[in-house]
């Protein structure tokens, strides 16, 4: 499928070539962008995706905030989704290629605005928390996971569990991420008992029923934290709920019959039992 796509937006880009029309240029390339987004993501190819990132620059370069604002912040969501992508794959230009990302998010600010599109911004808000918690995970940059939090805050005061739950539930786990690597950082068990109060209203709002995967990973994630704070302060009771969390994600992968994931979790589990006869 994704190769049909890509010999159609090939050739669609041939046939505007000549034409001195550059808005007619920027949807094609947009979109075989996306056709290479996916196909890097299907063959965990670098290179893919960089070329990608060069169909959207060249997207950009066709369609400006004068001519079609809309398109172009479609464009440029997309041009910075795919930066922030490649950052998380290419070690070599990962500072580098995070920072382009931030700043390519942060161009939409100004003309995204809160009282106009009060979910589009959120998402934005969202989307720089992540960069910035790429970032300060990567260099173990404790202002810019600051950074990260507040921004996730403030994405939260628009994405409210009522309003959009899943949404909600995303961006609260990734604030309770973040919250988590400071808390690391910075031997702060006062920051890391935030992240575990962050990640259990997500996982409250998920359901394993309709959000399974989501469900999975923040379970996973309080049971990680809970294990680790745990063992830093010497509670029994925060880690027999650490060992409860894993439990749970083993009974639910054994209904699943997903042995590789199962088999890391038994894993997680022994280390949690370990950490409370250690406590306890």
């Amino acid at each position: 499928m994704a190769s049909r796509s890509l010999i159609r937006f090939e050739k669609e880009l041939l046939e505007l070539k000549h034409r001195p029309a550059p808005l007619e240029w920027a949807s094609p390339k947009n979109n075989l962008g996306h056709v290479l987004v996916g196909l890097s993501q299907e063959q965990s190819d670098i290179a893919i995706l960089q070329q990608s990132i060069q169909e959207f620059e060249g997207a950009l370069e066709g369609c400006n905030q004068e001519n079609n604002l809309e398109e172009w912040v479609a464009h440029q969501n997309n041009y910075a989704a795919a930066l922030h992508a490649l950052g998380q794959r290419d070690t070599e230009t990962t500072v580098s290629t995070l920072n382009q990302a931030m700043e390519a998010y942060k161009s939409l600010l100004p003309v995204v605005k809160r009282q106009e599109a009060p979910l589009e911004w959120a998402l934005i808000l969202h989307n720089i928390a992540g960069v910035s918690q790429d970032l300060g995970a990567h260099s173990e940059g404790s202002r810019t996971l600051e950074r990260s939090i507040s921004a996730y805050s403030n994405a939260l005061t628009v994405r409210t569990s009522n309003a959009a739950p899943l949404e909600w539930a995303l961006s609260q786990n990734n604030a309770a991420a973040s919250m988590q690597t400071l808390g690391e950082i910075k031997h702060d068990t006062d920051i890391l008992n935030e992240s575990i109060q962050s990640y259990d209203l997500a996982q409250k709002k998920l359901t394993q029923a309709k959000n399974p995967l989501a469900w999975l990973i923040t379970l996973s994630n309080l049971g990680f934290v809970r294990t680790t704070l745990a063992e830093q302060v010497n509670d029994v009771e925060i880690a027999r709920q650490a060992v409860d969390n894993y439990s749970d994600i083993v009974d639910f992968l054994q209904e699943a019959t997903n042995s590789q994931h199962l088999e890391i979790a038994e894993k997680y589990r022994e280390k949690a039992q370990a950490v409370l006869q250690k406590v306890g």
